[in-house]
């Protein structure tokens, strides 16, 4: 078995003992989570089909059939997660439809086409930018004309900002996990895919990473405690605008041309 194979597997199988943790499998910030899914949703619209790569339990892809009309695929190659994300819909009244499956975004293989695609924090999890550059390809192919992939992801640059400004108030470094891979801005700015355009990029989540990752922490510090991510100083960004570009989570937008 190869490294990056093992790596692979290795990955997998986290996300897969992660099936049963309800809000908490892919994160334990849950605030973060729910600035995730407001953030997204903001391009979801009635009548849409829309693909969601790498839905984990399936809380967002539940969460827009709930809201919005739409004809809903979502994806994961964490078999516990699928699992997971059907056992959750049990019972949920949706106004569309709502389809889980297993699939890997490295093999995608869809003979559809959708109006909007949105992944979130899904290629990360990929070892390299090779395979990340790939993994955009793939999905950028599966957007009907005019369509948008919505690429929530994190950026090494946005989270550099962050510890810059914790070094400032004596905190330490934080560092991804190690399962996961964060992208470079240069890398995405550099990135040419025919037919395809960035559009623009959505720095939606700095005012919470700045909130949370900063000012809290440094709270917390000086009272010495751990940060609480359910603190109240975090739950104010919910009701704040994003200023700036701190913080790792960020928003790509790409558009297939009509």
């Amino acid at each position: 078995m190869s490294h990056t194979t093992k790596k692979f597997e290795e990955v997998r199988n986290f996300w897969n003992s992660r099936g049963g943790l309800g809000q908490m499998a892919g994160s334990r910030d849950v605030i973060a989570k729910e600035i995730e899914i407001a953030t997204i949703a903001g391009y979801v619209r009635d009548g849409m089909r829309v693909l969601e790569v790498g839905c984990g339990n399936g809380l967002t892809a539940i969460e827009f059939s709930r809201r919005f009309k739409i004809e809903l695929t979502a994806m994961d190659y964490a078999e516990e997660m699928i699992g997971a994300a059907r056992s959750l819909a049990k019972g949920v009244e949706i106004k569309g439809s709502l389809e889980f499956a297993v699939g890997d975004v490295q093999s995608l293989a869809i003979d559809r086409q959708f109006d909007l695609v949105y992944t979130e924090r899904v290629l990360i999890n990929l070892p390299d930018w090779g395979a990340q550059r790939l993994a955009i390809d793939r999905i950028t192919k599966c957007l009907a004309p005019g369509g948008v992939y919505v690429m929530c992801e994190n950026s090494l640059d946005g989270l550099d900002g962050i510890n810059a400004l914790r070094q400032q108030v004596q905190l330490p470094k934080i560092d991804p996990p190690w399962h996961n891979r964060y992208f470079r801005d240069s890398e995405l700015a550099g990135l040419s895919i025919p037919g395809v355009k960035l559009e623009k990029i959505d720095y939606y989540s700095s005012t919470y990473y700045f909130l949370s990752r900063v000012v809290n922490a440094a709270l917390a510090a000086k009272q010495g405690k751990e940060p609480d991510y359910d603190a109240e100083i975090n739950q104010l960004a919910l009701r704040l605008p994003a200023f700036g570009n701190f913080g790792q989570g960020r928003i790509w937008l790409w558009r297939k041309a009509a």
